[in-house]
């Protein structure tokens, strides 16, 4: 590509603005769904100023995974944004029983409601509900008539409690009635309220009552009202070992670990963890990022469309990240299965990736690694962005960086050209994805990952025909402005892209609220449900060898000093509860503050490293 770029005559590159897209070289789960796009021969572009025809560095790798790690970062860049951040102990449980309802406006006397109960977005999915036949047969004996079988349903009967870990102040209980209705062997969710409450934050106060509920906008039909009862326990602070957690089922992998879906055991609420191998992350110089991760994570705490962290702790071998797991699946999943999403579904997709690109911008963070794979959604239907790996920290305004990193068919032109790029690089991404909801594919896609690399820089964009309207046009062809000064977003970041006409229809605030009906809910059974994962994970069997064999076979003498020193490349690492990284102890995470090799050898003595840590070691 380079020597295409080399040959071409200065004259010839003109009209660089002419608004463009791509796609990746495909990652093979990727090709079940995509269509190939009309190919696209070369237009004449103009490279901005800033651009340079020199060799790019990196286009001649073999970029078969799709997916460009960069190398370390600069322990100072981050120095900085880790000493800043404050760690929140979880202060304590919530119990959350959600006992009946009654006058609910359900839509036929069958109807057996059921719960989203969320805190912290952490989620609980009660179980259909029960209704007065089902609890007792009736008093006489006879049969139910109309009459009976409508007030049981418009007053079901659940009496099912939850425990949620606790770690803000400000935190709000929300929970959301459904109706599931069954159609030829379609279901259909049906809202029928929500409610908000402030939980208590003492040990010696309990709320119990019943609680209206309340649409989530204009033209929704809601009465009736919830019974609920809310109480709160204060905790001691503990340390977090693999055996806090009972793991359920492999939901996804990467290059570095594996994710799982797992059980607390003291709560019963289910999290996803991430679990990294130090070694791994040492020998491809990903330290730094890991830490940054991390850091990001807590960041993104206060923003409800970012996953957030939960907890994190580390063993010998092992980093250990805990997060909210959202059973809605990622967006990957639902775009397998329904090729592409209509135009209003993706507006509400972007507008809330916009809100949530506009927090991480906000502390200066670009997030370099926007795909479908990287949208979950929750059990309501709302998305949470995940996976901070690739983010870069401390790029204010107007300051650029030039690490060569991504998913290749959503780099934006100047990352290929190699001249620097700032925070437009996740409006470029924006773009790319939105046209990929709508179309089914990126416009610029194909298996060769240098014809890509042509086609983003050069190639035509194309719209096919009744799929766009001309709004959803012209704010596609705003972001995938190749000149990035030219490019919706580069000059006031996200208030460009809500102000562009494509969104007139949006309540900004609503939506930051979650109080916009999502367009499409996920059909979840439960909490634990992941029938919107990947099966080819979710179906792995999960292999539980013998922990005293693993022990052994590691050795209390051999390693132990190798074991210190990578522990102590991940100081302040862990996080659950109380502020790392403020002494000179090493917290690994099971129950030792370690001071000293001894220390060390105390806790690989002990055993205490936990049934996760064992399936993990290899």
């Amino acid at each position: 590509m380079t020597e295409y770029l080399k040959k071409m005559k200065l004259s010839e590159i003109v009209d660089w603005t002419s608004n463009n897209s791509f796609r990746s070289s495909a990652q093979s789960k990727k090709s079940k769904f995509l269509q190939t796009p009309p190919s696209s021969a070369p237009s004449s572009p103009e490279l901005p100023p800033s651009m340079s025809l020199d060799q790019p560095k990196h286009l001649q790798q073999e970029l078969d995974s799709g997916r460009i790690t960069p190398p370390e970062s600069s322990h100072a860049d981050n120095e900085a944004a880790f000493a800043n951040v404050t760690h929140t102990p979880p202060t304590g449980r919530l119990s959350v029983t959600i006992v009946a309802g009654r006058k609910l406006n359900v839509s036929n006397y069958q109807a057996k409601p059921y719960c989203v109960v969320e805190f912290e977005r952490s989620e609980f999915v009660t179980r259909e509900a029960l209704r007065d036949s089902d609890l007792s047969s009736h008093k006489d004996g006879k049969q139910m008539n109309f009459m009976d079988l409508v007030r049981a349903a418009t007053n079901p009967v659940w009496n099912q409690t939850a425990t949620f870990d606790v770690a803000r102040i400000d935190g709000e209980l929300h929970v959301s009635v459904y109706e599931r209705v069954h159609n030829n062997n379609h279901a259909q969710e049906i809202f029928l309220g929500m409610l908000a409450i402030k939980p208590p934050r003492r040990n010696d106060k309990v709320i119990d009552g019943w609680f209206k509920l309340t649409p989530r906008g204009k033209g929704e039909n809601v009465t009736g009202e919830m019974h609920v009862q809310i109480s709160y326990e204060s905790v001691a602070k503990t340390h977090l070992t693999p055996a806090s957690f009972e793991i359920l089922k492999l939901i996804g992998k990467g290059n570095f670990g594996k994710v799982f879906q797992v059980r607390k055991r003291d709560t019963g609420r289910i999290y996803a963890m991430k679990v990294l191998h130090k070694q791994d992350l040492i020998e491809r110089r990903e330290v730094e990022h890991t830490l940054a991760e991390k850091n990001i994570l807590i960041q993104a705490e206060t923003c409800p469309f970012l996953v957030g962290l939960k907890f994190s702790f580390q063993t010998r071998t092992h980093l250990y990240l805990v997060t909210d797991f959202m059973n809605g699946g990622e967006l990957f999943w639902h775009l397998q299965n329904e090729v592409r999403l209509s135009e209003e579904r993706a507006k509400f997709y972007a507008a809330e990736i916009v809100l949530a690109l506009e927090h991480l911008h906000k502390y200066n963070i670009v997030y370099r690694d926007l795909k479908p794979e990287n949208i979950l959604l929750d059990a309501t239907g709302h998305i949470a962005l995940c996976d901070f790996g690739l983010c870069k920290e401390n790029l204010g305004a107007g300051q650029t960086t030039n690490t060569f990193c991504g998913t290749s068919e959503y780099l934006a032109p100047e990352v290929l050209a190699e001249c620097g790029y700032g925070k437009s690089v996740d409006w470029w991404s924006l773009g790319i994805l939105f046209y990929e909801m709508i179309a089914g594919f990126s416009p610029f896609y194909t298996h060769d990952t240098q014809v890509m690399y042509r086609r983003i820089l050069f190639g035509k964009l194309k719209f096919p025909k009744g799929l766009f309207s001309d709004e959803a046009k012209s704010l596609i062809k705003g972001l995938l402005a190749r000149n990035p000064q030219h490019r919706l977003g580069t000059y006031h970041d996200a208030e460009e892209i809500k102000s562009h006409p494509f969104f007139n229809n949006i309540n900004w605030d609503a939506l930051y609220a979650k109080k916009s009906p999502p367009p499409f809910k996920p059909n979840v059974a439960s909490e634990d449900d992941t029938s919107c994962f990947d099966p080819a994970f979710t179906e792995e069997e999960i292999d539980y060898p013998n922990v005293s064999k693993n022990i052994s076979k590691n050795g209390t003498n051999a390693s132990t000093n190798s074991a210190y020193e990578a522990s102590n490349q991940f100081q302040g690492f862990t996080y659950s509860g109380e502020k790392d990284g403020t002494n000179n102890t090493l917290s690994l995470g099971c129950g030792f503050e370690v001071g000293s090799i001894a220390a060390v050898q105390a806790a690989v003595n002990s055993g205490n490293w936990g049934s996760l840590e064992d399936i993990l070691r290899c």
